[in-house]
């Protein structure tokens, strides 16, 4: 027998490149020397562990941290931390730490798997709950141990899809730069309990390199400071605003019909006051005994694309979405592509 230290290097890296990632992870346990051999090998180096979905939960109930790995089949790997035991379970084995906070330990253990991860995530889900009530628990520096881990791998998550629930609107910034921009397509930011009317100003999410490159974008919280200039990018949209004005809406509507990428966009409102500004700009609307207004014009160089605006008075919503000219109500008017 001989230590593994004893092994040349370029036979240690051989072994670890034709292994698997569960394989790898096995290895590490043979003993020491192997293990910090892995860990200080070069992420390049370490084999795909190909996962389409992981999900990152704090829960202030249970004091609980739960990692989930999904895989492209969707079986998945779960790891649970409990404050309360300061115990990390995975499968059908519990560990107890004694001295180690077990943020800590979910932490470490994050970055050993995201050093494996070289494919495209197809999501990455932070869920992030409030922690206001729980001044003890140290559950709720989860959020900036997370950035300062992202920020040590040196490297952006590639995902298609970043989500992330919470009801603390700040801890959103803590991990949506860690994001891919190239990756990215579609940003979703929810309310967590019960807080679906938590006003949130957006300013610094729009500056963002993530922001801008999403095509697609969901947004639970109702927004203070909108600029249609920072969402009129988004292919597909949906946000709460307390209201917008007749000229943010025809910015929108000239946006929307010289894009050849626009799908539908949602303006959730809670008051609009200038419908007679809007009739002004677009003319009489178009309504089927129903209380909704429509409106229908040409899209830039396409004869197969209109685009519909609808007005909800009840609940107060705008509706911005393309149909083909089959689905336009007969009797209703199709005004001419014009960018002015």
């Amino acid at each position: 027998m001989f230590s593994i230290i004893e092994m040349p290097e370029l036979v240690m890296e051989k072994i670890i490149e034709f292994s698997d990632f569960k394989a790898v992870l096995t290895l590490r346990q043979v003993c020491r020397d192997f293990r910090n051999f892995i860990d200080d090998l070069n992420d390049s180096k370490l084999p795909d562990s190909k996962f389409a979905k992981i999900e990152i939960v704090s829960d202030k109930k249970e004091n609980e941290i739960i990692l989930d790995f999904v895989n492209s089949d969707n079986s998945y790997y779960r790891i649970e931390y409990s404050e309360t035991e300061n115990s990390r379970k995975f499968q059908e084995t519990t560990k107890l730490f004694q001295n180690s906070n077990i943020v800590d330990v979910a932490i470490r253990d994050l970055e050993l798997i995201l050093k494996f991860q070289k494919s495209t995530l197809k999501r990455l889900f932070f869920s992030f709950q409030h922690f206001q009530l729980q001044n003890d628990s140290s559950v709720h520096t989860l959020p900036i141990k997370l950035s300062n881990l992202f920020h040590g791998l040196g490297r952006k998550i590639k995902t298609r899809k970043f989500i992330i629930n919470t009801s603390d609107t700040s801890q959103i910034m803590t991990v949506l730069p860690f994001a891919s921009p190239e990756a990215l397509e579609t940003l979703k930011l929810y309310a967590l309990d019960g807080v679906e009317k938590k006003e949130v100003e957006i300013d610094e999410f729009a500056k963002t390199e993530q922001w801008k490159k999403a095509e697609r974008m969901d947004c639970g919280f109702r927004v203070l400071n909108l600029k249609v200039e920072d969402i009129c990018h988004f292919s597909r949209l949906y946000i709460k605003v307390p209201s917008i004005t007749a000229r943010d809406l025809d910015f929108l509507r000239k946006t929307y019909i010289s894009s050849s990428k626009f799908k539908n966009s949602v303006f959730n409102l809670m008051v609009f006051n200038e419908i007679e500004e809007i009739t002004d700009l677009w003319g009489a609307a178009f309504t089927t005994g129903s209380s909704t207004h429509s409106w229908y014009f040409r899209t830039k160089n396409s004869k197969e694309k209109i685009l519909l605006i609808e007005f909800c008075p009840i609940p107060q919503v705008f509706f911005f979405k393309t149909i083909r000219p089959n689905f336009v109500w007969t009797g209703a008017i199709v005004h001419d592509y014009d960018e002015h």
